[in-house]
């Protein structure tokens, strides 16, 4: 099915590119496009689509919390079980990798929130239509 819709997609892409037909035909094609897409049953599978990405993205800050925990255990084991030679290098390796998983986990945590944002902000536009 996505194969057929890329196909129709780019056919009609290639279309309105090399079509011989003038401003006047693409501006009819573009009209017809916008009145498709903003047809009810079309926005609201973009709706649909939209709130599923919105909850899958509330996982994210999660998911990523625990592989840092887990990059971070493993770079300590590490340094545990290294020959006491240098061991400022390997601890500031250690502080690195929590720096890093720290944050990978703000970023996370703040995309998750901008995602709520424009939720909200979604539904509050559509609520004052």
């Amino acid at each position: 099915m996505r194969g057929k819709l890329l196909f129709i997609t780019g056919g009609l892409v290639g279309y309105v590119l090399g079509a011989r037909a003038g401003r006047k035909r693409y501006d009819q094609i573009a009209a017809t496009a916008s009145d498709l897409w903003n047809r009810p049953p079309v926005q609201r599978r973009v709706n649909e689509v939209k709130d599923f990405a919105l909850e899958r993205v509330g996982d994210v800050p999660g998911v990523l919390l625990q592989a840092g925990k887990k990059v971070v255990s493993a770079v300590q084991e590490k340094t545990a079980n290294k020959p006491a030679r240098d061991t400022s290098a390997d601890a500031g390796s250690a502080t690195a990798a929590t720096k890093a998983a720290a944050a990978a986990t703000s970023s996370a945590k703040a995309a998750a929130a901008s995602a709520r944002a424009a939720k909200a902000a979604s539904e509050s536009d559509t609520s004052a239509q």
